[in-house]
């Protein structure tokens, strides 16, 4: 027979036990995953500066080809993410259709 426990206690190896709150690593495992990603985000800000004063310094035509390749890149990434089911069903098309649909509204916009 077990021994008589207070309404509020959890079995040892329960789920309630585990979400308690309890002393240990986790805690210095989430303060470090919050200081890494300060640093990574002043270093990504950091490279932003730089990047755009970099960018500034680069001739018009060489311009042009990066813009349009990072463009090119949202748009790979955004149909990917966002229209997977377009994928698994018609591969073939989609690629023609999403890159059709952009410059339709590229010149539509004017």
């Amino acid at each position: 027979m077990a021994p008589f426990k207070h309404s509020g206690e959890a079995e040892p190896g329960s789920s309630a036990a585990k979400s308690e709150k309890q002393p240990g690593p986790d805690g210095l495992r989430v303060h470090t995953e919050g200081a890494r990603r300060g640093v990574g985000l002043a270093l990504l800000a950091a490279a932003v500066v730089v990047g755009r004063f970099t960018a500034g310094q680069l001739s018009d035509p060489v311009l042009a080809v990066a813009l349009a390749f990072a463009g090119g890149a949202v748009l790979a990434s955004l149909a990917d993410t966002l229209m997977p089911e377009a994928f698994e069903h018609g591969r073939p098309l989609n690629a023609f259709a999403t890159a059709g649909g952009f410059f339709l509204s590229f010149i539509l916009a004017g």
